[in-house]
């Protein structure tokens, strides 16, 4: 007997394994390679400032609504925005889930240049002579990226295959506990180097005129719901295998503030040691690879150091990619009817596929990266917010759907928050974005 979409698609253990999945597809290279290159990039203590502000009053209201369709339907991206628009609903539903397979085009490019740096590591460190020369080498074998590239695809794959619980719950409970040990390890020796008052400064001073640059505020965003993952999916399809019971409305609370924590920890562990020693901070997709080597260097044990940071960064990405999989696979198999391991096959190889030109061109990878995790994540972001709070409507979810199940009811000031705050700001956001395209 063939099973039903339902069937297919599983569920949470436990309400530990929820919140650390979904931290698991909120804080990986993302937080620990984007947050900081984008913080450096955008002035420092001004980006921090406007990333904590997003997260904190128009991320949440917005995420609530996105985890409580996804429990609501049972169903991911497809099925939910099926249910609630039809054909247009199902077609909008496909571009969302579309989006984190997106991300999984490039994504695993910066795992693999991990993987390098660890397994270099083991044969000498080379790289500590001349960080720049050697990141170019690396950055420059792309026939050795993309075969690392595939090897983290059907390795994530295969842990996928294993459903749910098995999979990715199981994991994520071993993975994001080890790498928040070791960023706080990390973090404690970066503060305890002497003269780092300057770094600390511009990492969390923020500069007025910055504040102003309305440019900025839509790069904190895209990084705000790429942090967590509003927008293309990843709420929605969690938010399906949660438990009729679970408190959504905390347990997104919890996810937020967490996501934003270890967001912090990554730029502590890196902006202040970078600026303490000359370095460039606006070094872009090269932040971490060329300039933590040197920054470590100069510790007690700096190697150890450095391996511990690549390996945290590496665990973290795999529990991200294990989301990216899981977004378009949940819509496969909700609007196709695909078993689970036929519809993380495909994705698979589409990956692999799409993977090729943001491995063979820097210019490509810069390009799509703001694409997807800037202009995407926005616009899905904001269509989402706008029709659950103005069609379905903000009352109507805060009261049928998340509040009867959450231990603090919430009141009517989150609909006008939501309403007339979220959504507003969200579609700001979505217009800077796509006119950054030109």
């Amino acid at each position: 007997m063939s099973q039903t979409p339902t069937e297919n698609r599983g569920s949470w253990g436990s309400r530990i394994g929820y919140i650390l999945s979904s931290l698991g597809m909120a804080v990986g290279v993302g937080a620990i390679w984007r947050f900081p290159t984008m913080t450096a990039m955008w002035g420092g203590g001004s980006f921090v400032l406007a990333f904590a502000v997003i997260c904190l009053i128009i991320v949440i209201p917005a995420g609530w609504c996105e985890c409580a369709l996804g429990r609501k339907y049972k169903k991911g991206v497809v099925g939910c925005f099926t249910e609630l628009a039809g054909t247009k609903g199902k077609i909008f539903g496909y571009f969302t889930s579309a989006v984190p397979m997106g991300l999984m085009f490039y994504y695993p490019i910066l795992m693999a240049t991990c993987f390098m740096y660890i397994i270099y590591t083991f044969m000498g460190a080379p790289y500590m002579t001349d960080v720049v020369s050697f990141y170019d080498q690396v950055n420059n074998n792309r026939v050795m990226i993309y075969v690392v590239v595939v090897a983290i695809v059907i390795v994530t794959a295969l842990i996928s295959l294993r459903g749910i619980q098995a999979g990715v719950e199981k994991c994520c409970k071993i993975l994001l506990p080890l790498m928040f040990v070791f960023l706080i390890i990390i973090t404690v020796r970066v503060f305890t180097l002497d003269g780092i008052a300057p770094g600390l400064d511009f990492y969390l001073a923020p500069n007025l005129t910055q504040l102003a640059n309305p440019d900025m505020w839509m790069a904190a965003a895209g990084m705000a719901l790429f942090a967590v993952g509003l927008g293309p999916g990843y709420l929605v399809t969690y938010g399906g295998y949660a438990s009729d019971k679970a408190d959504l409305a905390t347990d997104f609370v919890t996810l937020n503030l967490t996501q934003l924590l270890m967001c912090v920890l990554c730029g502590f562990a890196t902006i202040p040691a970078v600026v303490l020693f000359g370095l460039d901070p606006t070094a872009g997709k090269g932040l971490v690879f060329q300039s933590l080597p040197l920054v470590f260097s100069q510790l007690s044990g700096g190697l150890i150091w450095f391996v511990l940071f690549m390996v945290c960064m590496f665990f973290a990405g795999l529990s991200t990619t294990l989301s990216l999989l899981e977004i378009p696979a949940a819509s496969l198999i909700d609007g196709l009817s695909w078993s689970r391991k036929k519809a993380i096959a495909v994705v698979a190889v589409v990956c692999c596929l799409g993977a090729i030109p943001c491995v063979w061109s820097d210019a490509f990878f810069a390009f799509f990266d703001n694409l997807i995790g800037n202009v995407f994540y926005c616009i899905t972001a904001a269509v989402i917010a706008f029709y659950l709070a103005w069609i379905v409507g903000a009352k109507k979810i805060r009261t049928d759907w998340y509040n009867p199940t959450s231990v603090i009811k919430y009141g009517s000031w989150v609909d006008i928050l939501d309403k007339f705050i979220s959504v507003p700001a969200l579609a700001y956001f979505a217009i800077l974005a796509v006119l950054s395209l030109f």
